[in-house]
């Protein structure tokens, strides 16, 4: 285990009151038992309070593609709770990580909270924080909603896992309908009536459209979409989600002329989750002749203008929460949630944000648009089923994720369902299904209904 830095400073401000514990090198190289000094109506109201660092402490780590660096900062509490029925008071946390790990830490910037609650439950989560790296210090305000009931916290630093997960090279993707397979080269074959298929985010074409698994007795969910909508072609297209909508708009449109060239008969572009925004963003830059665009179905999209609130600037804990969780659940790396932040992906999704704005700007500006389809999903998003309840899913952090955030329900788990059914496409045919988002694109009636719309 790596040894604590020298010094060492941790906080908790809880209540509005400061609670500090200051950690010191002995001679001997062992840091110092912490002190804390309590005002007295704190510990009138809600009991005794502790805090201390544990250089060699640690939680579990959520996902393989997750590290997790030793020392944590600790608090215990007696039942947290408002004066008068009030919610409790947000908690601020405050604490060093070892100058040796720096590079690793600031590349992943992610922050693990284990809670403790007086009915017994616990929770593990990710959040954001702010790193001062002058200091090596990094702080996280937990809001009062998830601290209440509380009687302790865990504060731990992530890091990615070694070996990366491999992830799929950006491009295009062929399907293989006799061999039942994606393939990364391939043909682009002139005259037939052709669909392109883009994912969403934490994902790729070959896992959002994928193969059956051995066990599973169904077609493959691209042959299910050419039987639906009497495709004789189907083509796919990956890129990097965690870069802006725009930047990868441009990559796809250049795929996507690359088919119209090839003088297919048609082109039908089917979009999950974030690729709406990407395929939107695509489409105007097509010069569509002599095939064209002629239908763009969007499935769970964020989109224009509606984007998601939770990426507004007031909600920043709260997209970073969600993404962490999805994070966890696609086993991806935290470094990579990190870029999505550095490379202005996320600022893009906010309701109203100018990238959304060009974005729609750019389709009605369109002399020839296509027949837009929209599917949206109510459902939410079950991370790790029960036997009788679903753990981890958003539901579980309603209270935090969507009450004042702006989100209105029903939502499919990453979208709201008035999002991915928006009206300011131009003369959309859109309806709604009991599916979760991680559901929607390959789901029997979701399909044959789109299908339909297509004919």
């Amino acid at each position: 285990m790596r040894k604590a830095v020298a010094p060492l400073f941790v906080t908790l401000v809880g209540a509005g009151v400061l609670l500090a514990a200051a950690c010191s090198q002995s001679s001997g190289g062992a840091p110092l038992n912490p002190t804390l000094q309590l005002p007295t109506q704190i510990k009138e109201r809600n009991g005794l309070w502790s805090v201390g660092y544990d250089p060699n402490g640690i939680v579990a780590s959520p996902a393989r593609s997750w590290a997790i660096e030793p020392g944590t900062l600790r608090a215990s509490f007696s039942p947290l709770s408002g004066m008068r029925g009030a919610p409790a008071a947000n908690l601020r946390l405050t604490m060093n990580y070892p100058h040796e790990r720096r590079a690793e830490i600031l590349a992943a910037r992610a922050l693990v909270v284990s809670a403790e609650y007086a009915n017994g439950r616990r929770l593990q989560w990710p959040m954001t924080g702010a790193f001062d790296e002058s200091r090596d210090r990094v702080s996280i305000e937990l809001p009062a909603a998830l601290m209440e009931g509380a009687t302790g916290v865990t504060l731990a630093i992530g890091a990615d896992a070694q070996p990366r997960l491999k992830e799929e090279a950006p491009g295009p993707r062929y399907w293989d309908p006799k061999a039942v397979v994606w393939k990364p080269t391939g043909t682009i074959v002139p005259g037939k009536n052709t669909v392109v298929l883009i994912h969403g985010i934490f994902s790729s074409v070959e896992s959002a459209f994928p193969t059956p698994r051995p066990w599973q007795f169904w077609s493959a969910c691209p042959t299910r979409i050419a039987a639906a909508g009497k495709f004789d072609q189907v083509l796919g297209f990956d890129y990097a989600w965690n870069e802006p909508p725009e930047s990868r708009g441009k990559l796809f449109a250049e795929f996507l002329q690359s088919v119209v060239n090839a003088k297919v008969s048609s082109i039908t572009i089917e979009a999950h989750s974030y690729g709406t925004l990407v395929a939107l963003a695509a489409i105007p830059q097509v010069t569509q002749s002599p095939a064209t665009i002629a239908n763009t179905v969007t499935m769970g999209g964020p989109l224009p203008l509606r984007g998601t609130p939770l990426a507004k600037p007031e909600n920043h804990w709260r997209i970073a929460m969600m993404l962490g969780l999805l994070a966890w659940y696609y086993d991806v790396p935290p470094s990579v949630i990190d870029k999505a932040y550095d490379s202005g992906m996320v600022k893009s999704l906010a309701t109203d944000s100018d990238a959304l704005k060009t974005i729609l700007s750019g389709v009605k500006a369109m002399p020839k648009k296509p027949r837009f389809v929209e599917t949206a999903g109510t459902k939410w998003i079950c991370f790790i089923p029960g036997i009788r309840s679903c753990n981890y899913s958003e539901e579980t952090f309603k209270k935090v994720l969507v009450d004042g955030s702006g989100v209105e329900l029903p939502w499919d788990g990453v979208v709201e369902t008035k999002a991915a059914n928006a009206t300011d496409i131009p003369n959309p045919i859109a309806t709604s299904f009991p599916l979760s988002h991680v559901d929607l694109q390959c789901d029997d009636a979701s399909i044959k209904w789109v299908g339909r719309q297509l004919q």
